[in-house]
């Protein structure tokens, strides 16, 4: 088993980035833990807590190991979990291919009210994994209330059908797919857009050449000489540009 690593949002995008996964991901399961929730939460116990919620899944459910991949705190902080190299104890029907994503609270109506440290960090992380993995969000982003408890689709949450009402009723405005589409969508979608039109500025190229491609050590300066070049109509610029293009 993996030694518990907590990252903030800058480190796990450079943790992603620097990644080599031989597992094909197509998925990224969002789930809520309802226990524990923010009511166990005390700032500075992720890592108890993430050790806690990996000795009940493995004692109590059998399980090998945690069931997730990476769990999100109240405070933005995220938690590694299983291998990304394992496939995830999330969704039955849904785990291969599948990144597991926990996040630490009763998001269920009448619960926790999300943070916006973790509302923002959700969709930090989702649009890393997006972009890492070549994947639409609209496809790839599923919740565990889609599916039945014997694993088979629903495509959406359906009372008394689903396995469970995870991510919660009030997760980001509402477990279903149209809550799902109407609210955390478009707050991916958004990016993944961005990253599919053609590149117009030096800050698009040193962007994608520094998360898809190799980093840059001095990217101010970088996106300085870009900048210059750009003016003068320079071949250097042009380089960049074409090879940005031919990377995505």
């Amino acid at each position: 088993m993996s030694e518990f690593k907590k990252y903030n949002i800058e480190e796990f995008d450079k943790y992603i980035t620097s990644l080599n996964v031989s597992r094909g991901i197509k998925l990224v399961q969002l789930h809520h833990t309802y226990v524990p929730s923010y009511k166990q939460f005390t700032g500075n116990n992720h890592i108890q807590l993430q050790t806690g919620m990996r000795n009940y899944h493995i004692n109590t459910n059998g399980w090998s190991d945690i069931a997730q991949h990476f769990t999100i705190f109240p405070d933005g902080a995220i938690v590694t979990g299983r291998s990304v190299e394992m496939i995830p104890a999330g969704i039955k029907g849904a785990n291969a291919g599948a990144i597991c994503i926990e996040c630490v609270g009763n998001f269920d109506a009448g619960g926790d009210v999300m943070r916006k440290e973790q509302k923002d960090a959700i969709v930090s992380v989702v649009k890393i994994l997006m972009h890492k993995f070549s994947l639409q969000p609209e496809n790839a982003i599923v919740y565990h209330g889609w599916w039945t408890a014997s694993g088979k689709k629903l495509g959406d949450y359906t009372k008394g059908k689903s396995a469970k009402t995870c991510p919660g009723t009030n997760f980001f405005g509402g477990n279903t797919r149209k809550a799902f589409e109407e609210n955390l969508l478009p707050l991916v979608a958004g990016y993944e857009k961005k990253t599919k039109k053609m590149l117009e500025t030096a800050n698009d190229i040193t962007w994608e050449l520094n998360h898809t491609y190799f980093p840059i050590d001095d990217v101010d300066r970088f996106k300085k000489i870009l900048d210059e070049a750009k003016k003068e109509n320079n071949p250097l610029y042009w380089g960049y540009y074409k090879l940005v293009n031919r990377i995505k």
